[in-house]
This record gives C-alpha cells, structure tokens and sequence, in this order.
C-alpha cells in the first residue's frame, strides 16, 4: 500500500518538473561523472539539508527563487507562491513573496506578499489595510529571514525513514516518510528531485496523510516545490517602501524609535529610528525572547500581542531581551 502511494507521488512529481521545465538537462539516466558527485545510494536528507540551506545556497548562487503550488486531497489547487531572495552588495540578505490564495484554500482568495531588508521584514494581506513589519536585532535578522525560505523539512525529533532512493532523467530521486510519535494517524511523505552534479535541489513534494481507525490512509493536501538559481533578483511589489520611509518623508507617517541595550553606550541604550506609515502593526523579535516597554524606566510594559502604537506622530520602544543573545 505505501510503495502504491510512493509512486503515485514520484510520478506527479517528475510531471510538475516536466510542465515547468525543471530539471536537469542530460536524459541519460546513469548521473554525470562529477569529482563531486553523489551516487544515489549515498543520497540521504541530512545532505540534502546541509547543501540546501538557504545560507549555504547563497554562498553559490546570485541568487535562489523557489516557485510553490499547493492543493488539498482532492488535487484542488488552494494557493501558489514565489519566493526570491539574494545577498546584496552590501552583504544584506534581501527576499520577497508572494501568496496568491484560491477559493478552496483556507482564507479564501487574496494575496499576501512579504519583504525583508536591512534589518526589518514586512508582510500585508491584499484583503487587509495593516501592514505588518517585524523589526530585528543587530545580528539576528539574517537568519530569521532566510528560516522564512522554503527549504527541506527539518525532522525536529521525529523518526524520518527513507523509503525509496532512485533516478530518472538524470537526476536523483529521494524518498522519505516522516512520523510523529505522539501522534499515530498522522505522517507525510517528502520526495525530492536532486541535481547529482551539486546535490542542489531542482525539486520537491511533501504530501501530508491520516491514518482512520480502520487502517484506511487518506491524502489531506500536497505541496510542490521547484527551485531555480541565479535569475535576475526582481521584487514584483516592493512593499517596504509603502511601510517604512526615510526621515524627510512628506508622508502621513510615524516617528518610531527604539532602543537596544548597550553596554558603553550613552544612557547604556543603542537608539535606531524610522518613519512608518502610521497604523503599522510593529512588532520587535529577539531570539531569547523580550519584554517592550514605553519608558526608560520600564515601568509601563507593552503588550506584544497588541504591537507597538504607531497610530499618531511618534512613538518609543525600549526592547529588553530576556537573555543576551547567543
């Protein structure tokens, strides 16, 4: 029964890669004879996630965009999205997305697009007025911002068994089933489409099922995945420019500073400041974990589930970690 469900997946997978001209380019099945290259056998996804990370991939690449289809157990497509981020001159890791939702997905349709810069990333549905603008601290914000790029599911102490290794068109098929301890009807399956030359993934299906009481195995939705590098870095909206403004802006916006701790620092604070479009929902992360407060005396504490007031001509924020940061 589950090898039925393995190849039912591998199929619509290679298909997807054809109709969007994934792939590699030799058809030969035997992989290239690379110095570097890995034989299907060796293949297994702690590789894959290692060559994979978005980090990792950043250091060969201009650039990555990975374009996304989802659909529920009835192969009804419920959204697709895009994603592209690159390294700027500078070293700033720069990424945009965007969500295009259906009617058969969840939120019905609309659209959500996402940006991170220098620092700060924003997202706004089409649906919603607010804007949304995380704001990160010296240090942190590249890695929370490529964590937000698709990339090979991470175990997180579940049993991971590989099911099937193979090739075809000349690259390397995985196949790995994914189980929950605590929870017995439940586990998906990932299948990855790998170039054998850079063990870079061209592709990817992670397909969730449920398990009835009468052993019968349901399908609740697949998500596909195809990976492309070094096109030209193009932001289809540029939504932080309707968030965040330089500070001679003539803009209706909001004057918000924030302060870090610092040591040997004036006042011990480290103090940044930017312009948002006011009624932007503000909200500061920290890897620790942080209370906010509105005073430097901390004594009228934030509440963070509510973001930071930008609704008039100024604001002030003092970010106090919970712990310094690693």
């Amino acid at each position: 029964m589950m090898k039925n469900w393995k190849k039912l997946g591998i199929g619509a997978l290679c298909a997807a890669m054809l109709l969007t001209g994934c792939g590699v380019d030799n058809a030969d099945p035997t992989p290239p004879e690379e110095p570097d290259g890995t034989k299907t056998e060796e293949l297994s996804p702690d590789t894959l996630r290692a060559v994979n990370d978005p980090q990792t991939l950043l250091e060969k690449h201009d650039t990555v965009t990975v374009s996304i289809q989802g659909s529920d157990g009835e192969g009804n497509e419920t959204y697709t999205a895009k994603f592209q981020y690159a390294r700027a001159a500078d070293g700033t890791v720069l990424a945009w997305s965007h969500h295009q939702y259906t009617e058969n997905s969840g939120v019905g349709e609309d659209e959500l697009w996402g940006e991170g810069s220098g620092g700060a990333y924003a997202s706004r549905m089409a649906s919603d007025s607010t804007a949304y603008l995380n704001i990160y601290p010296a240090g942190e914000y590249e890695r929370y911002i490529l964590d937000m790029m698709p990339q090979c599911p991470a175990p997180g102490g579940n049993e991971e068994t590989v099911d099937e290794r193979s090739e075809q068109d000349g690259a390397l098929l995985l196949s790995v089933t994914t189980r929950y301890p605590d929870f017995d009807d439940y586990y998906y399956t990932t299948l990855y489409y790998v170039d054998p030359a850079s063990n870079e993934l061209l592709a990817m299906s992670v397909t969730d099922y449920s398990r009835g009481e009468d052993g019968t195995v349901s399908e609740l939705g697949t998500t596909l995945y195809n990976w492309s590098y070094d096109e030209p870095y193009r932001n289809e909206h540029g939504l932080l420019s309707e968030v965040v403004f330089a500070a001679d802006s003539a803009e209706d916006t909001c004057a918000l500073t924030y302060f870090y701790p610092a040591q040997g620092a004036e006042d011990g604070w480290d103090v940044s400041e930017i312009r948002v479009a006011r009624g932007t929902y503000v909200t500061f992360c920290c890897s620790t974990g942080c209370m906010l407060y509105a005073d430097e005396e901390l004594t009228q504490p934030i509440d963070d589930t509510q973001g930071v007031d930008t609704s008039g001509g100024s604001a002030a924020v003092y970010i106090v970690p919970d712990a310094p940061a690693a």
